[in-house]
């Protein structure tokens, strides 16, 4: 048996291509992960777990990893069977594929994150420093980080991992940080996840995410809610420099058209009296299912092998960079245009309708 780990990484995914090529996000952020965990050679000391929900062609068959990746990384399988069944009208449900990852988790900690989040060697020297001694002042509290975003235009050229990690060495620091909600006044806990961490203990006292809501929105700020009266919440992206990257996957000009998504959870009320600490039955994280975790797949030493000439991927990413230029200006004055658009359009139907006299025979 293997010692335990202090930190239980947990996401979940889909072999689906969700919104572009998410096989390749998913690889690179296990990959970037696995790199930082091997060079501060934390490997004894991290897991993985990739909870792959109702896949047809399991992702562990698809996705392949680089070896440091490959050591830290398991896969539970949820059949399409048994997917189909828990998740209802739920296209899909994270917080129970989240669960089902969580308990089977051997870390002292448990760290959620999207899987298209490169988690950074930053938070790692930060988590080591101040939970690897048992300082109660972590094992009691709930970190929640928010994110930086990668550009979508850099991220959908698909760049190599040698340049993914390039960009976020030299413009890591400089992206946005995304911790806006208006809904709630911007509390920086209910935006965008980076990673939402919390010992273990934590996780088991309340029973996960609340597994009735399947659908989107709102999960980690209800788990927060039903645990803050009992203890207090740290900004980990205070902490470690918000070094959390989102791969992005959103068209910068969706917001042009009607995207809503086909249903969220109801909105988290935080003035409201906290909910039940526990809501879920104790078979939480479809642990009355026996799910099998498989390994993760080493890939090819050919698909590994770097190019011939380092200038290669100095050229390559030259072209990455420059792509990213120029088709973020292209979005800029493609989405001023539709703006102008629509506000000029507003304004000559609503001068177009003054003084106009209403049809014979109408009051």
């Amino acid at each position: 048996m293997m010692a335990e780990p202090l930190l239980s990484v947990v996401l979940c995914s889909r072999n689906d291509r969700y919104m572009g090529d998410s096989r390749w996000r998913l690889r690179t952020a296990l990959d970037y992960l696995g790199e930082r965990v091997a060079d501060l050679g934390f490997a004894d000391r991290v897991e993985v777990l990739v909870t792959d929900w109702g896949s047809d062609v399991p992702l562990h068959e698809v996705v392949t990893l680089r070896p440091a990746a490959a050591a830290i990384t398991s896969f539970v399988v949820v059949p399409p069977d048994i997917a189909r069944r828990r998740q209802r009208d739920s296209p899909f449900p994270e917080v129970l594929a989240l669960n089902a990852a969580a308990r089977r988790a051997r870390g002292r900690f448990i760290g959620r994150i999207d899987q298209d989040i490169l988690v950074g060697e930053r938070f790692l020297r930060v988590f080591a420093e101040a939970a690897g001694d048992g300082s109660p002042r972590w094992d009691r509290a709930l970190l929640f980080a928010n994110r930086r975003g990668i550009p979508y235009r850099f991220a959908a050229q698909g760049p190599s991992f040698a340049n993914v990690t390039r960009f976020v060495r030299l413009a890591g620091e400089s992206l946005k940080i995304e911790r806006h909600n208006r809904y709630t006044g911007n509390v920086y806990w209910t935006s965008y996840v980076g990673m939402w961490l919390a010992h273990r203990d934590l996780w088991h006292e309340c029973g996960g995410y609340d597994e009735r809501m399947i659908y989107y929105n709102w999960m980690e700020a209800d788990m927060i809610c039903r645990l803050r009266p009992r203890y207090p919440i740290l900004d980990l992206g205070l902490l470690s420099g918000y070094d959390f990257y989102h791969l992005e996957h959103y068209h910068p000009r969706a917001s042009l058209f009607a995207r809503a998504h086909v249903r969220k959870n109801a909105a988290v009320d935080l003035r409201a009296a906290a909910p039940a600490l526990h809501p879920n039955a104790s078979s939480w994280g479809l642990s009355d299912e026996a799910l099998v975790v498989e390994p993760a797949r080493v890939a090819s030493p050919e698909s590994l092998a770097p190019p011939d000439h380092r200038n290669d991927e100095v050229n390559a990413f030259a072209q990455n960079m420059a792509a990213l230029a120029r088709d973020m200006v292209a979005d800029r004055a493609v989405i001023y245009w539709a703006v102008q658009t629509r506000l000029w359009g507003r304004r000559w139907r609503r001068l177009s309708g003054r003084g106009r006299q209403p049809a014979e025979g109408h009051s």
